[in-house]
């Protein structure tokens, strides 16, 4: 008995998961006997590095340093990138990043009008 239930709960599985596959999309095609088949469609999902999550992440610094650029204003601002400049390796590696470019100040001029 307990051999029986085991291998009606694996065959549920698999029918669970057959269905959850065959929800998200599915191909119908006819076999060699004849018989109607439903294939789910296989989607690749790319592992790793996405261009377009890289290029967000790039937009989004870029809106965040102009942003601060434009409500501290230029002076301030290279203020508290001079004194990053000044500390230990990691906060200098910050002020690099973070120091004043054509991207973000063309941003920042943008932005400035709805800051007022």
């Amino acid at each position: 008995m307990d051999r029986a239930l085991r291998n009606f709960d694996k065959r549920q599985r698999e029918v669970t998961a057959r269905h959850r596959r065959l929800a998200q999309g599915y191909v119908t095609k006819v076999n060699r006997n004849g018989t109607i088949e439903h294939k789910p469609i296989r989607r690749v999902r790319a592992k790793g590095f996405s261009l377009r999550l890289a290029l967000l992440a790039g937009l989004c610094f870029f809106m965040f340093k102009a942003f601060l650029l434009a409500s501290l204003g230029a002076e301030d601002y290279a203020l508290r990138i001079g004194h990053l400049a000044n500390g230990t390796l990691i906060e200098r590696a910050g002020a690099w990043l973070m120091g004043t470019d054509p991207v973000t100040a063309s941003l920042a001029t943008l932005i400035l009008p709805y800051l007022s």
